[in-house]
């Protein structure tokens, strides 16, 4: 029995953490202050007290109960020290007591109520923008992430100051009885009962005056003119969210100013898609039913974006209510707006019926775009083989008739229609869900588009390899059509700001079969000294910073860099590239998180990526012929055939491989010299 009430004791320790001397410890384990314990009465207690539920707060020995505020004050010594109590002018809510530059700060936990749906809801905690579950998770939450529990003062905990005695024996010290206690957490409860008959029923309640007068200990007399002008709220508007002042009444008087709650980022659970998500940041009822009923796009990460903007907006002007007054102000501006707006309820409803039957669930794609069976060529038969010579030789002589700066304005046009930066319609808007293909790539139903870009990008640099080893001339025109691709290259990464073409050619060029080339390179390095010197010294840096997540980014970039997130998300799928740098360099972990955020970064800023590419290829003539050069489905079939092309992904690149090494050797043989010893 007693090994399994340790047990229990050590599992519940675990799920809180503390910080000390740069490293979470221990500390927080409960039999570390069962020890403490004056007495084996009152260490048993404890030790019942601390057994319950971790989810708890009374299982926590930094949870000190009903004290007063300058008792909380006294225990908080240093910087880090912190502490949770009840907060005796407000019951059944709590106060986190901290010391932070030599002062002890007192932070107003706030609690919401989030409506799932008609008849549940649930609580939040809140002590800046997130949200939790219990008070248990939020400490865990700051302590363990070293967030400031508020951005005005910012103050940070990671020493638990632990009680060593039973929550009833701080009670009866301080002179608060159990009775009195019980009779607070019954008053809670009642209320939490009456808001949710309230909920559940769909009626509103518009108790106000008595609420606030319950708990904030008085009412003000400028209150009952805002509320005799006040209409009732909405069913989802309850009484948790009115008192807007409540913190600064009783022994919490001096807590410090913080602006009224913000307003949510992201709509009720309710009115939200399966494939949203709920926010964790404050609700503010009063300019919540007013945003709603604004959001009318179909697509959700739109959605998100508007809102976002929104709240921005509600941020600057709630920025300055840091007072009592300031947040009564509000509650009036509010209420004369909610007048103006009294007759428009029936019309915002019908606009919000709307927005939901506008939103299309977003398609999950299980094919490929790529179908050369099925590609209808100007260039190829209907049936042909791999690296059919005929079809080379015409596609080497569209590369030829065309300079490096239409080449990669050519291959950013076929990069953007893949990748769908350009050219999506809007229907195919409403089945991806998003605007861009680079907003899909990094959701969980994009997987195909993925899988999609990685083929391109390894084909694209197989169809590079095969042009410059299939120069069966002299090693001069081998260097000459070097000099070409490193030249397209630099328009790709400098003037295009197509990344994704640049590192496919990078990717090409640095193939052992074509970097073994020792007599075609020396050639290029006669015959072309300045390309030879900008592809050691700017090329071949910066394409290793991309996949070091370290390279400054160019003045335009049209198609980011993609295929290490790529890479990231489907690597048990497809790996045709070998193994990747974050597995070998001791930066591994560095690396991995640079280019996961970077992918963030890039589907926040996708619509820019369109704006610059619509720009770059504003006004281009396309030669057709030369785009379907480019194009994904011909060089499969050019490659591997019409019905080789079909064949398994893995085997092919197996195969072509051996091509490409047999190719390398004809031109220039491995040296027979015998090493002299």
């Amino acid at each position: 029995m007693s090994e399994r009430c340790n047990l229990k004791a050590l599992t519940a320790a675990l799920c809180c953490f503390y910080h000390k001397n740069s490293v979470i410890g221990a500390k927080f384990s409960r039999d570390q202050f069962i020890l403490d314990c004056p007495s084996e009465k009152l260490r048993k207690e404890l030790e019942e007290e601390l057994k319950m539920d971790c989810e708890e707060p009374r299982s926590h020995a930094w949870y000190h109960g009903s004290i007063p505020r300058q008792v909380a004050e006294n225990l908080v010594q240093r910087d880090g020290d912190f502490l949770i109590r009840d907060s005796l002018s407000l019951p059944g809510s709590y106060v986190l007591t901290c010391q932070w530059r030599n002062t002890a700060q007192h932070f107003k936990i706030n609690k919401k109520v989030v409506m799932l749906n008609e008849a549940y809801s649930r609580v939040e905690y809140r002590l800046d923008r997130e949200g939790f579950d219990s008070i248990p998770a939020l400490i865990r939450y700051y302590v363990g992430n070293r967030k400031p529990v508020s951005q005005v003062v910012g103050a940070i905990i990671f020493q638990p100051i632990n009680r060593g005695l039973p929550l009833r024996c701080l009670e009866e010290k301080h002179g608060l009885s159990s009775s009195h206690r019980e009779r607070l957490m019954s008053q809670e409860r009642r209320n939490q009962k009456r808001l949710s008959l309230n909920i559940t029923n769909g009626h509103t309640y518009d108790n106000t005056q008595a609420m606030l007068k319950d708990r904030c200990g008085s009412q003000p007399a400028s209150l009952n003119q805002v509320q005799e002008r006040r209409h009732p709220l909405k069913a989802h508007q309850s009484e948790s969210f009115l008192p807007l002042g409540q913190a600064i009444r009783g022994s919490d008087s001096q807590l410090c100013p913080k602006p009224p709650p913000k307003p949510s980022k992201v709509p009720l659970a309710r009115s939200c898609s399966p494939l949203e998500w709920e926010s964790s940041n404050s609700a503010n009822p009063i300019t919540e039913h007013s945003r709603e009923a604004q959001l009318t796009l179909c697509s959700y990460v739109e959605r998100l974006k508007r809102e976002g903007e929104m709240g921005k907006e509600e941020e600057e002007v709630s920025g300055d209510r840091s007072s009592y007054h300031h947040a009564i102000a509000a509650l009036e501006n509010t209420s004369e707006e909610e007048d103006e707006d009294a007759g428009k309820d029936e019309e915002k409803d019908k606009r919000r019926k709307k927005e939901r039957s506008s939103f299309q669930r977003p398609v999950i794609e299980t094919e490929s775009m790529f179908r050369p069976a099925e590609f209808d060529s100007r260039l190829l038969p209907l049936e042909n083989k791999p690296l059919e010579m005929a079809v080379l030789k015409r596609a080497k002589e569209l590369v030829l008739s065309h300079n490096h700066h239409s080449l990669a304005r050519h291959l950013l046009m076929a990069d953007c229609q893949v990748a769908r930066i350009l050219g999506v319609t809007p229907e195919l808007k409403g089945q991806m869900g998003v605007s861009s293909g680079l907003e899909l790539v990094t959701l969980p139903h994009g997987r195909q588009l993925r899988l999609d870009l990685m083929e391109r990008h390894h084909t694209m640099a197989i169809a590079v390899a095969v042009d410059i080893l299939g120069c069966t001339g002299s090693v001069e025109e081998r260097a000459s059509t070097l000099n070409r691709l490193i030249l397209v290259a630099i328009e790709l990464k400098d003037t295009v700001g197509d990344l994704f073409a640049f590192t496919a050619l990078m990717k090409a060029l640095d193939l052992p079969q074509i970097s073994r080339l020792e007599e075609t390179w020396t050639t290029l390095r006669r015959n072309f000294t300045q390309t030879a010197i900008s592809y050691e010294k700017t090329l071949k840096p910066f394409y290793k910073n991309l996949y070091e997540g370290t390279a400054s980014s160019p003045p335009v970039v049209c198609v980011p860099l993609l295929l290490p997130f790529l890479t990231l998300m489907e690597r048990p799928s497809i790996a045709p590239d070998g193994v990747e740098l974050w597995e070998t360099s001791d930066q591994g972990c560095d690396i991995m998180l640079r280019h996961l955020e970077a992918a963030r970064n890039v589907a926040r800023n996708a619509h820019g990526y369109t704006a610059n590419a619509q720009k770059i290829l504003q006004g281009f003539q396309c030669d057709d012929d030369l785009l379907e050069v480019f194009k994904t489905d011909f060089q499969l079939r050019l490659l591997w055939g019409s019905r080789g092309a079909t064949v398994n992904q893995s085997d092919r690149y197996n195969k072509f491989n051996l091509i490409l090494t047999a190719l390398s050797r004809k031109l220039e043989p491995p040296s027979t010299t015998p090493t002299i010893i």
